[in-house]
């Protein structure tokens, strides 16, 4: 890897990358009004290399400036993935370096440190309030667009009302779950087996997606898997199926998934809410423009 080195004012800042990159964009950098203050200098920078789409490595005074744009892309759909499948080198070094990870042998290392899971990076890791000096401020802009570290805790600040019903019956298929429409009810079901189904209904009349999510959240929380069991033993009648060891596997596996629908439901809600708010928030901007 190549460096050129550029002192602009007393100000240090290195570029690294390949020799044609870096020689070419040396002169952006040059052509940049600094003002030798750092938290304000690194937003200067941070925003020539979103709108210029600079490829190097930009150091200020020995430290990264991190592109926004590239780091919230790649964040959000590792994001919709939920798996570190296509964890890059990039977001690799972003996670360790930026988000004060622990050191790792290499990347197979870090997916398997989380069990390829992004939502477990994003408990055990990213909720963390890690420590960010107030000059860095090219980092916070990032960490309160994707609401992790100190601004992690705002996710549940997120209202998720603005998501239209038809997007949470989206959503909650997305979770593995089939939707029936039954006049103002929707019936949620899945299977059990080959041969049987676990369905519940839920009322959706004059509900907006606040309510029936905390419905959900409700039933689950209610469900008594004793009293399943109860129910359908009794209702087997002199067949004696399904057996009683069946019963209760479907009741646990019942449990099961109504607690992962809670959870699944209320983190794809919020990141819905807040995708369709971004996008409002954008359209009034360009309405004002």
């Amino acid at each position: 890897m190549n460096r050129i080195d550029i002192n602009k004012n007393g100000i240090k800042i290195a570029l690294f990358g390949s020799k044609s990159v870096i020689e070419f964009e040396q002169d952006i950098i040059n052509n940049l009004s600094l003002t030798g203050n750092e938290s304000k200098d690194r937003l200067i920078i941070q925003q020539c290399i979103d709108d210029n789409k600079l490829k190097s490595d930009i150091l200020y005074d020995g430290n990264t400036v991190y592109p926004f744009e590239k780091i919230v892309k790649q964040y959000r759909k590792l994001q919709k993935d939920e798996t570190l499948d296509n964890l890059n080198e990039n977001m690799y070094h972003f996670f360790t370096n930026a988000c004060g990870d622990i050191a790792h042998y290499n990347i197979g290392g870090f997916k398997a440190y989380y069990n390829n899971s992004f939502r477990s990076l994003e408990i055990e890791l990213l909720s963390k309030d890690t420590f960010i000096p107030n000059w860095h401020t090219d980092l916070d802009k990032i960490f309160k667009e994707l609401k992790i570290g100190k601004y992690f805790k705002n996710r549940e600040n997120i209202n998720i009302s603005n998501i239209s019903l038809s997007k949470l019956k989206s959503i909650i298929e997305e979770c593995n779950w089939n939707v029936v429409s039954e006049g103002n009810d929707w019936k949620l079901q899945f299977p059990l087996d080959s041969n049987s189904k676990f369905s519940f209904n839920i009322d959706v009349s004059n509900s907006n997606a606040t309510s029936v999510v905390y419905n959900l959240y409700k039933y689950g929380k209610e469900f008594n898997a004793d009293e399943y069991i109860e129910s359908i033993i009794e209702s087997r009648g002199n067949a004696k199926e399904p057996s009683a060891r069946l019963i209760v596997r479907n009741a646990d596996y019942i449990a099961h998934n109504l607690s992962k629908l809670s959870l699944d439901l209320i983190y794809k809600c919020r990141l819905a809410a807040e995708k369709i708010s971004k996008s409002n928030n954008d359209l009034e901007f360009e309405i004002e423009r």
